[in-house]
Order: structure tokens, then C-alpha cells, then sequence
């Protein structure tokens, strides 16, 4: 693609792309981020598209650095205004990221958490003494890196009469529900406020604050709108999510206030004053007293064996530390870390000096896999560092997928199996995800708009590429499973504002047997063609329909010890091993 700068000639590949959303692309370009915008497809978004450059024309210039404002419009050939030229914030991660406990547990502390969210107060204090309101304020549009927070997106915020035509639903104070937000400006300094509260809560907690789940109030948008938040007690709290009670009364009842009040006042910065203290019981908590030994007793230990209607549940492992991976290769494997050192199931200790928010594990029978944001990779038999090499990144992560089978790495736009040395097929730099199973791998990228998946076939040559695997929105997560014969592609988009759930499940020759699309999160796990997913409210089956994968079954007996964030692996006896953040659990239904 051919763009104007100053007058002067850029040419952007999708190898650039840094990323793509609803309304534009983000391509990397002289070490800054170039945003162009999709052409506008109906009047509706051709409207808010001439809103959108007029905005540009007359963006404020007093807002802080850490704000990634327009340094330069982007024209065509013909002179129009296209898009802009902003700041790159390197080696940065959203703060949809801190509501991932698996994700957060080792690589950012609650005392560091905190520290940012004072970072993220002052800069939002900073941006609407410009007179200037967020808006669309979200996990998707703040980025940190360093201890730093960022607001990108910059070009839909609120000022001068103009409005800030978009929020996130999971976001957006519930009182501008049903508002048409294009019209004229909606959003205010409260509303922003309510969104800082929103991301303070789900990141301390790892739910949202109306998460959960509730017999009368089915979705996240009843309950907000009903003012029925999670902690209210005949809300089930997923099992992942850390107790309301670790917090102090003050910041309970400011959280209380906001959701259940609907106040709307500027945060108290002097809230996140927080003292946390890890308690010999395990519970990290900013209250005076311990509140699991105050009510339990400290002498209380979590039950091995639990039971809950049909469903038995075992605690196969457990950790203070972190679950980092998980595999099922003629057995339950694993690799943990506890207090600095990564251990295998058998006690093996893995002496890798790679770390860091990035770093990617694959396990292989005896063998363990371990890459980090540089591309570095080591394979390690046992005890023994036995190989380097290195492979391709997207964004900061590396692109590593291992199996007993084969293991897959990318080299520049190929990807090659490591064991053999063969060339498998040609990716997107930059771009590509990838897993694999035993049999089976699975990966994509996107590439001009147009999304590329594919399959590949452990001990075969060449990518069988897939046809009818499309979505349209930001990527904000994606997963893969596989049983012998089959995978299960999961893809989570936000796309207008709204979370979207994509899944399709593909058979050994590259047939696209069923999809969905739908808000139900949750991990999946497969057994001849069969899926099971782990949700908030416990497992629950799916069944293809006539090309359409939908609910079959329930199993609410087994909600007290799965979660949406959980990774689920089928066992041969039946039975399935729940992997969380902390813990392995045997789930056994009669």
C-alpha cells in the first residue's frame, strides 16, 4: 500500500501490520505506528469516517506524551486524509492482560499493579484537565510497558463538540445503554471514571465487575444493567477469579458505590495506598488481618478430594507459584514455577535462563520447550539444555508449537519442523499463530483483511489451507485444541464494541464440519469430534447441527471447580484435568 507523508511516498506491507480492528489498520513504519482507516462501506460509516478527519484536523495538542496523539496526517495520492502517523510504544501489552490471572501470576505483582493504576489515575487527571474525555476507554485502548501506562485510539476521544462515536459494551456505563453515541457528544469525565473503575476491578480480581454467573440476570449486560454485581452473594463467582474479600473495606465499598450507585465521582487516588501482605496460607491480601485464616482458621488446608452433585473432584497438583503449561501424552504432564524455579511433573528442574511476560513452553514427553520475546529457543531433555535455535515472533511472542510429534518454529516466512529440519509450508511474518496436537496442527494469519488458516499433518509436507474461517474486529485472543482426527479453533474478537466468540471445528482432511458465533467464553478440549468446553458456569457440551455448533448439555455440578479461563484435557479413564492458574484438578461426572 502506497501513503503520503508530508508529500512524500511510504509504502506499508502486511508484513508492517502491527494490527487491525474494526475501523482501521495499524502498520509499524520508521519506528512509529501508521493508521489507516478502512473506506467507509455505507453512508452511516462514511459519516462517522468525515467525523473522524475533520477530528483529526483540529486535534488538541496540549495532551500528555503518554497519550499516542496524531503527529502527522496520512494522505493518498490524490490528497486525501487517510489516516496518521503516531508514536510506537515497543514492546507493549494492553491491560486486557491483567485480568488474565494465568497471564499476570509471576510476571506482574499486586504492589506493581497498583503503582500502574496510580501511573493510569494521573495520566486520566492529565487528559481531562485538556478538556478532553476518554470515551471509549477499555482494555483493548491502554497499553503499559515499563510501569508506564498508554492511551492509544487517541483519534475517537471526546472534545470540542466532538463526539466520541464508539464504546466497549463490557466498559460503557450502563446509563449511555441504547444511546447513539455518534450523534453529538455522550460521554463525560464520570463515564471515564466508571471505566477506570472497571478495569481496576476485573484487574485485581480477574473477573468483571459484573461477571459471573446468575440464575435471573443471564448475561453481563442484565446484570450491569440491574446493578447486580459480582459481589453480591447469589452471583457464582468463577472459579479463577480472586475473592472480593482480599481487598480493604474502603476500595469495597467505592467499588460497591460505582457499580451498584451508580456514583460517578473522580477516583480517590489515595485508595490504591494498598499495603498487600502474602499470608503463610497463600492468600496475598491488602486487609489487616489474613481473611481466609480469619474466617477458616489457619490450620485449614484445601480438600483433596471434593464432591458436588454427580461431579467428583481431585486436586492432582498444586502450587503456590504458577501452572505454565500443561499436556496429556500417555499421561498428565506439566511444568510449574515456585518462587523463581521451573519444575517438571517428576520433579525435574529446568534450569532456563530465558524469562520474561513472553515466554512460550511446549511439552514433549520428556522433553521441554522453552522460547522467549526474543525469538530464543532451547530444548531441554530431562535436566539438560540439549539445543538452541531460534524462531519468529508475532508482536513479542514466539512462534512455537510441540508436540510428541513434531515441533514447529518459524524461520523468516517459513515454518519448519525442528526435529526433521523440513520446510512445512510459507506464513506471514509477523503474523502467524500457531499450535499443535498429535496429529494434527492448526495456525493462521491475516493478511490484506483477509484471514489465511490452515492445517498441517505431523509427518507431512505442506500447509492444507481452510476454507470458510473468517471474522472481521481486533483479535483479542485465540486457541486451538485437537483430538486425533480433529481441532477446534476458537477466535475472540472485539468487533464494534463488542466481545465476539468464533469457533470451527475442522476434521483431518481440512473440512470445516461446524462453527459458531457467539459471547460463550471458555477453553474447549475434544474427544472424537466431541466438544467440551470449560466456562463460568461450569462445563458445558456442544453439538454440530447441521453445520452450527450448538449447547447441548450443561453440567452445573461441575461449576465450583472450573472457569472460563481454565485449559481442559481429556483423560482415557473419562475423566478431565481441569488446568488452572494454581492448580490441577481430576473432574470425574457419574
Amino acid at each position: 500500500m502506497d501513503l503520503y507523508l508530508s508529500g512524500k511516498r511510504v509504502r506499508v506491507t502486511d508484513a508492517d501490520l502491527l494490527g487491525e480492528g474494526g475501523e482501521a489498520r495499524v502498520y509499524r513504519h520508521a519506528g512509529a505506528a501508521l493508521k489507516v482507516f478502512h473506506p467507509a462501506t455505507d453512508a452511516t460509516a462514511q459519516r462517522v469516517l468525515d467525523q473522524k478527519l475533520q477530528k483529526l484536523a483540529q486535534f488538541p495538542k496540549s495532551l500528555p506524551a503518554p497519550v499516542m496523539s496524531p503527529s502527522e496526517l496520512a494522505t493518498d495520492k490524490a490528497g486525501r486524509v487517510v489516516g496518521y502517523l503516531m508514536p510506537l510504544v515497543a514492546g507493549a501489552e494492553d491491560f486486557g492482560r491483567l485480568a488474565q490471572r494465568k497471564w499476570r501470576l509471576g510476571v506482574l505483582s499486586n504492589a506493581q499493579l497498583t503503582s500502574l493504576f496510580l501511573s493510569l489515575h494521573g495520566l486520566v487527571d492529565q487528559v481531562h484537565a485538556a478538556q478532553v474525555v476518554i470515551g471509549d476507554f477499555n482494555d483493548g485502548n491502554v497499553l503499559f510497558a515499563g510501569g508506564q501506562p498508554y492511551l492509544i485510539d487517541a483519534d475517537s476521544m471526546q472534545f470540542g463538540g466532538f463526539p466520541c462515536p464508539v464504546g466497549h459494551e463490557r466498559f460503557l456505563d450502563p446509563r449511555l445503554y441504547g444511546v447513539d453515541l455518534s450523534t453529538a457528544p455522550k460521554f463525560s469525565e464520570g463515564s471515564d471514571w466508571y471505566a477506570y473503575a472497571v478495569l481496576l476491578f476485573q484487574s485485581l480480581l480477574s473477573v468483571h465487575p459484573f461477571g459471573g454467573t446468575h440464575s435471573k440476570f443471564a448475561t453481563l449486560l442484565r446484570r450491569a444493567e440491574a446493578r447486580h454485581s459480582v459481589m453480591q452473594s447469589d452471583v457464582l463467582v468463577p472459579r479463577l477469579a480472586v475473592p472480593p474479600k482480599v481487598l480493604p473495606d474502603d476500595l469495597l465499598h467505592w467499588f460497591h458505590a460505582v457499580f451498584e450507585k451508580d456514583a460517578r465521582q473522580a477516583f480517590p487516588a489515595s485508595l490504591l495506598q494498598l499495603a498487600w501482605t502474602k499470608c503463610a496460607c497463600g492468600v496475598e491480601h491488602a486487609r489487616a488481618v489474613c481473611p481466609e485464616c480469619r474466617a477458616l482458621g489457619a490450620l485449614v488446608t484445601r480438600q483433596v478430594l471434593r464432591a458436588k452433585g454427580r461431579c467428583t473432584a481431585r486436586t492432582a497438583f498444586e502450587t503456590s507459584g504458577r501452572v505454565i503449561a500443561a499436556a496429556m501424552q500417555g499421561g498428565l504432564r506439566y511444568l510449574a514455577e515456585e518462587n523463581g524455579v521451573l519444575r517438571r511433573e517428576d520433579g525435574t528442574v529446568i534450569a532456563t535462563q530465558l524469562s520474561g511476560s513472553h515466554l512460550r513452553v511446549g511439552l514433549a514427553g520428556p522433553l521441554t520447550w522453552v522460547a522467549d520475546g526474543s525469538g530464543r529457543v532451547e530444548k531441554w531433555q530431562g535436566d539438560r539444555l540439549v539445543e538452541r535455535t531460534q524462531t519468529g515472533l508475532r508482536g513479542a511472542w514466539p512462534v512455537l508449537a510441540t508436540s510428541l510429534a513434531a515441533t514447529y518454529r518459524q524461520d523468516q516466512a517459513w515454518l519448519v519442523e525442528q526435529q526433521s529440519g523440513a520446510r512445512v509450508g510459507q506464513v506471514l511474518e509477523g503474523q502467524t499463530w500457531l499450535w499443535t496436537g498429535e496429529r494434527l496442527g492448526l495456525g493462521f494469519y491475516r493478511a490484506g483483511g483477509l484471514t489465511v488458516a490452515f492445517l498441517l499433518r505431523s509427518g507431512k509436507s505442506g500447509l492444507k489451507q481452510l476454507q470458510g474461517i473468517t471474522w472481521s474486529g481486533r483479535i483479542i485472543e485465540a486457541d486451538a485444541v485437537f483430538d486425533a482426527k480433529h481441532a477446534l479453533l476458537t477466535v475472540v474478537t472485539d468487533s464494534g464494541g463488542k466481545d465476539l466468540v468464533h469457533r470451527w471445528l475442522v476434521d483431518e482432511s481440512g473440512a470445516v464440519l461446524g462453527g459458531s458465533v457467539g459471547e460463550l467464553r471458555g477453553h474447549g478440549a475434544l474427544l472424537n469430534g466431541r466438544v467440551v468446553l470449560a466456562t463460568d458456569g461450569g462445563l458445558v457440551a456442544l453439538k454440530n447441527d447441521s453445520g452450527v455448533l450448538i449447547e447441548a448439555m450443561q453440567f452445573p455440578d461441575t461449576q465450583p471447580f472450573v472457569s472460563a479461563g481454565d485449559e481442559l484435557f481429556p483423560n482415557a479413564d473419562g475423566s478431565l484435568f481441569v488446568v488452572g492458574a494454581r492448580d490441577i484438578t481430576q473432574l470425574t461426572l457419574t
